[in-house]
């Protein structure tokens, strides 16, 4: 790609979310909050018994519990998103134990109907899928650039919704 090529294709992106990986999601919280002024944020207990569909690391199904801790709080108009792993196959205890607390991925919102699509178009270019799957509307998928990037990318269609029969609560 030119330059001019790369600048105009940039324009079309959108990232929507940031997310950071803490194993005491409540000190880390207490910092956002008291030092820097954000939140207040929602927490979600994610686990297996919470309605996702086709959850899958490294290309195997998950079949066994898992448990995740999620705040989010919006930043002007990008969602931060604090993940304590708490039990399971998942890649957030991984990363944790490579890397200790800290920045884990951006999420760059993607339409329904190109998602596929741009999984392809990662995957021809080296990047796979480590971990993804649906919850309720949110359809994402964590890719493997690590190697190559230093982080993870996160694509997804970027819904803020959340099943109306999910548990949560805010802090402070």
């Amino acid at each position: 790609m030119t330059n001019e090529e790369l600048q105009k294709f940039n324009e079309k992106r959108k990232i929507f979310q940031l997310c950071f990986i803490t194993d005491d999601l409540e000190r880390t919280l207490k910092s956002w909050v008291e030092d820097l002024k954000v939140g207040p944020w929602k927490i979600i207990t994610f686990d297996n018994n919470n309605g996702w569909e086709n959850y899958h690391v490294y290309g195997k199904e998950v079949t066994e519990p898992f448990k995740v801790l999620i705040a989010c709080s919006w930043f002007g108009d990008i969602e931060i998103e604090i993940i304590q792993p708490v039990s399971g196959p998942l890649i957030f205890q991984e990363y944790l134990d490579r890397h200790g607390p800290g920045f884990h991925h951006f999420k760059e919102q993607v339409k329904d109907e190109d998602f596929e699509k741009t999984l392809e178009e990662y995957k021809n270019r080296g990047i796979p899928v480590s971990q993804g799957g649906k919850y309720y509307h949110d359809l994402h998928a964590f890719l493997d650039s690590e190697s190559k990037s230093d982080f993870i990318l996160e694509i997804g269609n970027g819904s803020k919704d959340i099943n109306p029969n999910m548990q949560y609560k805010i802090y402070p």
